[in-house]
């Protein structure tokens, strides 16, 4: 008979204690998180929590031993390689792509050295309120995130920042700043946006894309000259399965040419391999049915943010994170590039919404509407207005703001009208002479449009807004023609749920201990959001790839390893050479 620990002995009295505890009160039994997170039937457990590989170690072709093994070259993969390097580890990063894959259009870090430069210049008036925004940041999760990964993101963004910034510095990138900040609105948003861009003629080898800090981490981590243990990068070689020896993991099987190979790490394997929106299955399972409503998805390149961390984490014995459905960052940008604070109608011409919020909350409400689109309603004097609203830093950040100028630069009308020009010739913002011609151009009834915005300019007029409450700051009048319909739709650009972590990134089970030698980073990992991605600090997810990536490099100088020995850096080589894409 086998033995049961006292552990495992109360774990299981406890639920069983429980389950009689509900049945007593009528009450439904509540299943695990692995049987089922939103509520399926535990019965029916899909396809990718079983492994189709279950690799041996004799399997492999070939065996290559190093400390560490990262398995994705975006934002997360190799900014955690850059400091892993820097802490002289040796490390492999496996790459199922041609090249890296960093992107997005900006890094939140709060209060970093270039933030305190212009609070120091008079430029902001002062540094980030972090118990303000952490507190908004676990609020908008529906307190639902392990409030010790918030903190940890705070509390290291500034090094994180000094570390990035300085390390940019060495190749000519610099951070720059642009003029979304809302200190006063509804949801005040942080000044902490960092968007790097080359300004030296460094030139970034063929593996490097258009994100100018992840170039220059994936860079300085080979770099030879810098390290004692540069990193290599191992392209065109896709992981499928870890190898799990006496409880740990050991190492990382991946498919080159047709070949297994085995990558094996004496410190840890760290999965850094993005998102799981392309997994129709993992989709259906972990995602609210919101997921379905948006126009597109604009996390590019096509066909490799299948979840593959995930599953692997999955099958070595970790768990997703806990708290409901997955949280999708939303960005209301897959029509026009602009909407302003203006009024919002949907395909009957009737308002529906307080405009003057978040861009996940416009989008949440967009997604509402029939065929999940909107219309931002506004007139000829659309710019003044708009320059109004954001110089009283009552209204701000994307697509309200055109993301262009920096915040200690005057803003210009042309700005405004450069965006709403190029949505014209999109097709995505019309104009017209009357509302009734409007409405026939967006194809709402005419009638309902003319009276919507005939009631909103009595609210303009009365200067309170009894229908949505919307701050008067943003009420300005819909009267002088041209008359404008820009045309609203949400792009999804991630799902930020991931495998339940520790402070330490280590991939907990299902006991909630952690998985020897298992880690995650960025879009792979969890517990940093649910409910609702939080964007009162815009780019935070970029951030946490940064920041925890950062921390890698520590973590990982702590670790108790395993013995091995390790591959040369000669042996190494014939790794670097280019496979079949």
């Amino acid at each position: 008979m086998k033995k049961l620990s006292r552990r495992t002995f109360l774990k299981g009295s406890l639920a069983g204690a429980a389950a009689v505890s509900l049945a007593k009160a009528g009450l439904p039994e509540v299943k695990s998180e692995a049987a089922g997170l939103n509520s399926k039937d535990p019965g029916e457990k899909p396809s990718f929590f079983t492994n189709p590989y279950n690799h041996k170690a004799e399997d492999a072709a070939k065996v290559f031993t190093t400390e560490v093994v990262i398995v994705g070259a975006g934002n997360a993969g190799c900014a955690a390689a850059a400091s892993i390097a820097d802490q002289g580890i040796q490390v492999i990063v496996v790459e199922a792509q041609n090249r890296i894959h960093g992107q997005g259009g900006g890094i939140g870090l709060v209060n970093t050295k270039f933030v305190q430069k212009l609070v120091d210049d008079g430029v902001l008036e002062g540094l980030t309120d972090v118990v303000q925004h952490q507190n908004i940041w676990i609020q908008r999760c529906g307190s639902r995130v392990k409030e010790e990964l918030v903190s940890m993101w705070f509390n290291y963004a500034p090094a994180t920042g000094e570390w990035l910034i300085d390390k940019c510095a060495e190749y000519g990138v610099v951070p720059l700043s642009f003029r979304a900040h809302a200190p006063k609105a509804i949801v005040p948003e942080t000044y902490d946006y960092h968007r790097f861009r080359s300004t030296a003629g460094y030139e970034f080898d063929d593996h490097c894309g258009y994100f100018a800090a992840t170039n220059v981490c994936y860079t300085d981590a080979k770099n030879a000259e810098k390290h004692e243990k540069p990193a290599t990068f191992v392209f065109n070689t896709r992981a499928q399965d870890l190898l799990v020896e006496d409880g740990r993991v050991t190492g990382v099987f991946a498919e080159r040419d047709g070949e297994l190979l085995l990558f094996k790490a004496t410190k840890g394997v760290i999965l850094a391999t993005g998102g799981m929106h392309e997994d129709e299955e993992m989709k259906a399972y972990y995602c609210d049915d919101y997921v379905n409503r948006v126009q597109r998805c604009e996390h590019t390149p096509v066909g490799f943010s299948t979840g593959d961390g995930h599953k692997m984490g999955l099958w070595a014995g970790g768990k997703m994170q806990e708290g409901g459905p997955f949280p999708l960052m939303l960005h209301p940008q897959a029509n026009a590039m602009f909407h302003g604070c203006f009024p919002f109608v949907n395909l009957e011409g009737k308002r529906f919404m307080n405009e003057g919020t978040w861009v996940q909350g416009k989008s949440m409400n967009i997604m509402n509407q029939t065929d999940n689109i909107a219309f931002s309603i506004f007139d000829a004097n659309y710019a003044k207005y708009n320059i109004e609203t954001l110089e009283s830093g009552a209204g701000g950040g994307m697509f309200w703001d055109t993301l262009s100028n920096a915040l200690e630069d005057p803003l210009e009308e042309s700005q405004f009208t450069r965006t709403v020009d190029s949505d014209m010739r999109a097709g995505n913002t019309v104009q017209a002479d009357t509302l009734e011609e409007l409405a026939e151009k967006i194809g709402c009834p005419a009638e309902a449009l003319v009276a919507t915005i005939n009631r909103y300019n009595e609210l303009v007029e009365k200067g309170f807004d009894d229908d949505f409450h919307k701050p008067a700051e943003f009420l300005k009048p819909i009267k002088e023609a041209p008359f404008y319909a820009a045309k609203v739709g949400v792009a999804l650009l991630a799902i930020v749920g991931g495998l339940s972590v520790n402070t330490d990134l280590q991939v907990l089970g299902e006991d909630k201990m952690p998985v020897a030698g298992l880690y995650a980073t960025g879009n792979c990992s969890g517990d940093l959001y649910a409910i609702d991605y939080p964007i009162n600090c815009a780019g935070n997810s970029n951030g946490r790839a940064f920041i925890w990536g950062y921390r890698l490099g520590e973590i990982m100088a702590a670790a108790e390893g395993v013995e091995g020995e390790l591959t040369s850096y000669e042996d190494l080589a014939p790794l670097t050479v280019e496979a079949e894409a």
